[in-house]
């Protein structure tokens, strides 16, 4: 028995040992070898790589149907995301199969040669491929297929048409389970069956109730419920329920979770809804405050601000009234243009009294006379705030016959002459010596060069634009109003404010007296020997003029103003010609 035993197994060796050395002193692969099916048992290696090759191309065309059921299994399905394996990251490494269907009955262990020798001629040897997916491009494929295959929720919503409100009740989405949807897919490419692959999917919930819905309802029915009327300015706008609701809308408010669904009014609606002539028709301009004076006292008028109309504004304010039972009717809000001064500010200078008040005096009916008038008109009003200085030139400009004046007298070169604006010295003169018993700093004048009789000695202005000025300073904690007066014959300049100061005033002797020299100039229009005197002789002098301002507080100061006056040429045009 043990000897038969032993002759057994001496012949199996035998065997095994020719076998394997057929096998390795063949090449290729083993008969009955497959990979993936694919039947490449007894091919070379460059056979087999070949085969493998073409399984790799088929394999990698297989095409996966990704598709989404919609809710309530209707047939309204999206467009399926398709795609091939390969681009997928389906792979599959021929070398690494090659070498391992070559492996198959070149074993060292003799046992498992053996064994797969024998299964050659019996049996299928099925060698697993060396395969894999990569995860990149299947991971970018799934969030591409849960962007295109995710229902979005509907949010719940309200329709409004004229005074008909109906509701659209929210209802939830789905999106897609990318994790789910990977592992199939990887299971399908690596098995090689492509086909539809169904998603699975979580429900998306809306951000918005039943219960917003609801209320928005309400709101909404409420808006239509009645009128809203506006008015402004005198002028009113009623708004139908039905163009109410034409110009309602609604959008979904806030990012995050909860939201609301708001009602809101569309400006554009809105102003198409009142009308252009209408919107017009609120709009005012605004007036600046003035100031009345009657009997020496002064009152403050005007002061209204101006209004615009503005969409937004109005539409964010219909909206208001709207989802109010009552009252359904308001002033219309929009943008408030305040006026240059308003009647609060006016109210705060202080401007009560006259303060001080001066006049001179003309002959009546020449050209100069006008340009006084014209300069009066446009001063006239003027408001000097505290701590504001004003200039004459600055405010009034350069004389022109544009403006309104004409030729008139004034000095040039030590000579009376015919000049546009001339004799306008005489209203600075007057408003200097309205500003000097004010008590108000006047930080700029000129005096004439020759004393002119009509004006007080030391306390006079000349002007010339733009190098001579009149320049008052409103040193008061109060308003200054100038008003301006007129006759044929005079100008009156006053400042009205709140008196703040006692003005007392001294004017001292002249001194260092002057004749006026004789100049003669030819004049060929003349007769020979004909002299004719153009401009007589006056004297010059110095004078000091000293102004005392007594404060409440019992301060006291004293301004002293020097003034040199020229002597002025006695002028003779002569003809000595022979």
């Amino acid at each position: 028995m043990r000897t038969a035993f032993i002759v057994l197994v001496a012949a199996l060796v035998v065997v095994a040992g020719a076998l394997l050395g057929l096998r390795a002193a063949r090449d290729g692969v083993l008969p009955g070898v497959q990979v993936d099916g694919v039947r490449i048992g007894g091919q070379s290696e460059a056979g087999a790589r070949a085969a493998l090759g073409r399984h790799a191309e088929t394999k990698g065309a297989v095409t996966v149907r990704a598709v989404r059921s919609s809710p309530g299994g209707s047939a309204d399905e999206p467009v399926p995301v398709i795609a091939e394996a390969s681009d997928l990251g389906y792979v599959l490494d021929i070398d690494a199969t090659v070498a391992a269907a070559l492996r198959r009955g070149r074993q060292s262990d003799p046992l498992l040669a053996l064994r797969d020798h024998l299964a050659a001629f019996t049996a299928t040897i099925a060698v697993p491929p060396v395969e894999q997916v990569r995860d990149e491009p299947l991971q970018a494929w799934a969030q591409q297929v849960a962007e295109r295959l995710q229902l979005p929720p509907r949010e719940g919503r309200v329709r409004i048409d004229g005074t008909r409100v109906r509701a659209e009740q929210p209802r939830p989405g789905a999106r897609v389970l990318q994790r789910p949807l990977v592992a199939a897919a990887r299971e399908r490419l690596l098995i090689g069956d492509g086909g539809v692959l169904r998603v699975e999917t979580a429900p998306l919930p809306p951000r918005t109730t039943v219960g917003d819905v609801r209320r928005a309802v309400r709101q909404a029915r409420r808006a239509v419920s009645a009128p809203v009327t506006l008015r402004r300015n005198g002028v009113t706008a009623t708004l139908t329920p039905a163009q109410i609701g034409d110009a309602l809308t609604t959008r979904i408010r806030g990012r995050g979770e909860p939201a609301a669904i708001e009602i809101a009014v569309d400006p554009r609606a809105l102003r198409d809804a009142i009308g252009p002539q209408t919107i017009s028709s609120f709009a005012s301009d605004p007036a600046s405050a003035t100031f009345a004076v009657n009997d020496g006292s002064v009152r403050v008028v005007g002061g209204q601000v101006g209004f615009s109309y503005n969409a937004a504004k109005a539409a964010r304010q219909v909206n208001r009234v709207a989802s109010r039972r009552r009252p359904r009717n308001a002033v219309l809000t929009g943008d408030i243009t305040q006026p240059q001064r308003t009647r609060a500010e006016a109210e705060a200078l202080n401007i009560r009294r006259q303060v001080s008040s001066f006049t001179t005096y003309h002959a009546c009916c020449e050209s100069r006379v006008t340009n006084i008038h014209r300069m009066a008109d446009i001063v006239d009003g003027v408001v000097i705030e505290p701590g504001e200085t004003f200039s004459l030139n600055g405010y009034v400009g350069d004389r022109t016959t544009a403006k309104g004046f004409v030729g008139g007298g004034a000095i040039l070169d030590g000579e009376f002459v015919e000049q546009i604006g001339g004799g306008v010295s005489q209203f600075t003169t007057t408003m200097y010596n309205a500003a000097y018993f004010g008590g108000y700093d006047i930080v700029e004048h000129k005096a004439h060069s020759y004393y002119i009789s009509r004006y007080p000695e030391g306390r006079e202005a000349t002007l010339n634009f733009p190098t001579v000025d009149l320049k008052v300073a409103n040193t008061s904690p109060h308003g200054i109003l100038v008003k301006t007066s007129y006759s044929d014959t005079s100008i009156t300049v006053s400042f009205y404010g709140k008196k703040w100061v006692e003005v007392s005033t001294t004017t001292g002797p002249r001194s260092n007296l002057q004749s006026g020299e004789t100049q003669y100039r030819e004049n060929d229009s003349l007769r020979r020997g004909q002299e004719v005197v153009v401009q007589e002789a006056g004297e010059g002098f110095d004078i000091v003029v000293t102004r005392t301002l007594r404060f409440p507080d019992g301060r006291v100061e004293t301004e002293e103003e020097f003034t040199r006056y020229l002597a002025q040429p006695r002028i003779v045009e002569r003809n000595t010609g022979g």
